[in-house]
């Protein structure tokens, strides 16, 4: 992530928590009709790749990644990386699914555009760094500007 944290919103146990294990085992082994557990890595990576997506839509107003993710988060990561498990060769997101993550991105889009805020820190606030010193000199002083 370009010299970003590397940080998930929601984890594979969430995932089961939210929609249940035999729903997580089909969309993470469609192929695999006798699977009996989660292929992990694969609904890892459908999480990755939707905290990559809502943190497009939090960085012009937040710091990303959002170190303590509200459980909103958390459900909108699951949301999306349950959409994503569904497009496949074998399986379509069903309507439910669909709608769900639209009312996620509508969510989303509401955060980037102001009208919905959630606890984080704003982009640019660095935190407690510290005092701030310039070596620099000062183009333009009391002196340099009369006149």
């Amino acid at each position: 992530m370009r010299g970003q944290l590397t940080m998930t919103y929601a984890t594979v146990q969430d995932m089961v928590d939210r929609f249940g294990e035999t729903e997580m085992i089909r969309l993470s082994r469609p192929e695999d009709r006798d699977a009996t557990t989660v292929l992990a890595a694969k609904v890892e990576l459908a999480i990755a790749d939707a905290c990559g997506q809502i943190d497009d839509y939090l960085r012009g107003r937040y710091r990303v990644p959002v170190a303590t993710p509200e459980k909103s988060i958390v459900r909108a990561t699951c949301v999306l990386a349950r959409y994503d498990l569904a497009k496949g060769e074998r399986t379509d997101p069903t309507e439910p699914m669909r709608l769900d993550r639209k009312e996620v991105i509508a969510w989303l889009d509401g955060i980037a555009a102001g009208r919905i805020n959630i606890d984080a820190p704003p982009a640019g606030e660095l935190g407690s760094t510290g005092a701030r010193i310039s070596d620099r000199t000062n183009v333009f002083d009391h002196q340099r500007l009369r006149g």
